[in-house]
């Protein structure tokens, strides 16, 4: 059995609907070809509910398939715009780095 290969990818500069759609998209092609993520947060300041959805559906879609989501270097107003939506690191698929 091999090892799960890991993608990094970094957050848009602009985090919208548009941008969160193709993002989705790239998602969904990593966990089609077996790979995890990892999603680079350093320069993301607050994510946008939708953004948090996005991420938090695409962790608990890899962790179905033995893969995982995590967010990497998760900057201070990142993490406060999950807390503020009850996100839990402890009961969520979504990682956090």
């Amino acid at each position: 059995m091999g090892l799960n290969m890991v993608i990094t990818v970094s957050l848009p500069a602009f985090l919208g609907r548009s941008e969160a759609a193709a993002f989705r998209n790239q998602l969904l092609v990593a966990m089609e070809q077996k790979e995890s993520v990892a999603v680079e947060c350093a320069n993301a300041g607050p994510l946008p509910s939708l953004w948090i959805q996005l991420l938090h559906s695409a962790a608990t879609s890899a962790k179905a398939h033995g893969l995982s989501v995590s967010l990497k270097a998760a900057s201070a107003e990142c993490r406060e715009s999950l807390q503020a939506i009850g996100f839990d690191p402890a009961h969520s698929a979504l990682v956090l780095e």
